[in-house]
């Protein structure tokens, strides 16, 4: 049976305390965000945490919801978008063809050794399959004259 969704659970505590934030907000005239901040984007872990801390169902690993639930990051994002910050997901162009760098790099990697260990594993096979040849032969000879050939190692 499926696990139930932690969405509505994370949602009942989220959304009052996006409300009490955005009404911090407002009674502070707009001059600093309310929203955890890091060089000007939303903080997501230090949200989670902060929600955590309000319910102990919500975990520090719930942080990944915010970023594959669009119902939790667009509460989040609504709020944000209000007092200026960077969306949760948003990336800057450099930030973004760094990260696809990094991945280009990292698969390229897997592959180059997916590609050697294909090159040993055929090494071996037709090593073995060399070796079946050779034996057949020697079996082939064996059952038509019945004498047995002696080739140094059986091989």
């Amino acid at each position: 049976m499926a696990k139930p969704s932690i969405t509505p659970q994370i949602a009942a505590v989220l959304e009052p305390y996006l409300e009490e934030l955005q009404e911090a907000w407002e009674r502070g005239r707009r001059l600093t965000p309310t929203l955890p901040v890091t060089d000007g984007k939303v903080n997501v872990r230090q949200l989670v945490r902060a929600l955590a801390a309000r319910d102990d169902k919500i975990k520090i690993h719930h942080e990944q919801h915010f970023f594959n639930k669009p119902e939790l990051r667009s509460a989040v994002n609504a709020v944000a978008e209000q007092q200026g910050l960077e969306l949760i997901g948003s990336r800057s162009p450099e930030e973004a063809h760094d990260a696809a760098r990094q991945r280009i790099g990292k698969l390229s990697g897997e592959a180059s050794e997916l590609r050697k260990t294909m090159a040993e594993r055929e090494s071996v096979i037709d090593a073995l399959r060399r070796e079946n040849a050779s034996l057949r032969a020697q079996m082939a000879m064996l059952e038509d004259t019945g004498m047995v050939v002696r080739s140094g190692t059986a091989r």
